[in-house]
Order: C-alpha cells, then structure tokens, then sequence
C-alpha cells in the first residue's frame, strides 16, 4: 500500500465541520455592547463548507447578529475522543453570518434536514430564519503543538 500524505489543516478543518451536529456560535453582544456572546447551536455544512445555522428569531445571537454580522463558530471533536481534553481536534471559523437570500433556501432547506434529521419537527416554524456563516478564516487546533491558521480559499478547496 502506497504511503499517503498527511491530511493538510485545511483538510482537518473540512472533516471536523462535515462532522459536527452542534457548535458554540459566538457573536457580538448588543448588551452589553461588543462583549462575546457564546451559544449552543446545530448546524449543517454545505459542499464548500460553509456552516448553515438555522435560528429563532426570538434568540439573543440572532439579535446580535442582525446588527454586526461578523461571527465565528468553534467546533471540537466530540469530548472523551481523547484522555486529555485540550487534545481535541478544534476549528473556530470566523466571517460573516448572514440571512441566507430567498432564492436558496430551496437548496439550504434541504441541505439542513439531510444533516439534521430531527430539525423537521420545527422547520416550519415561522420565528425561524436559515443564516450562512462565509468564512474569511480558520483557526485549527489539533492538540498540542499543532495548529495554525487555515485560509478561507484552502478550506474551500479541501476534501
């Protein structure tokens, strides 16, 4: 069997995200103002893997994000993956999260209940919205000492 090359961090980031269910979605408080605001929240990935959020309304980030729309999203490997937690596989991608427009969310729709089977108890709820984050850039941790910065055009261009 032929050796094959390391997964590239770009790489590491696209199976991290194509795996995740749930992530922390961190926005930019309205009060108090430009504080970090930390939430639960599932999500998708399309195929340049873009995070797709599916929000209330009603919820505290999805105010916050309607005035600032810059965001990031952590997402880890699943806790006890490892002994020590600090050597979990980790992304924090940072962009914009916005509205996703009308004409996709045909495609959107069914992109999130094909990863998120159980969100079709709710999808027609009226209080909700589909918001895309568009990555700028990528943190990736893969344990101690590795990590580094991913860009946005690698992380697209990974497998």
């Amino acid at each position: 069997m032929a050796d094959r090359p390391a997964p590239t961090h770009a790489e590491h980031c696209r199976t991290l995200a194509r795996a995740a269910r749930s992530a922390t979605l961190s926005t930019l408080a309205r009060d108090p103002e430009g504080f970090p605001f930390g939430s639960l929240v599932t999500l998708a990935v399309d195929t340049l893997g873009r995070p797709l959020l599916f929000l209330s309304t009603l919820a505290e980030h999805t105010g916050n994000l309607l005035v600032k729309s810059e965001a990031s999203i952590l997402i880890a490997e699943p806790m006890g993956t490892h002994s020590e937690p600090l050597a979990v596989g980790r992304v924090t991608i940072l962009g914009r999260c916005e509205a996703v427009p009308k004409d996709e969310l045909p495609a959107v729709r069914e992109t999130y209940l094909a990863q998120q089977p159980s969100a079709a108890t709710y999808i027609d709820f009226s209080d909700f919205a589909f918001y895309r984050l568009e990555p700028s850039a990528l943190r990736y941790v893969g344990g101690f000492g590795r990590m580094s910065w991913v860009t946005a055009e690698d992380y697209r261009a990974a497998t």
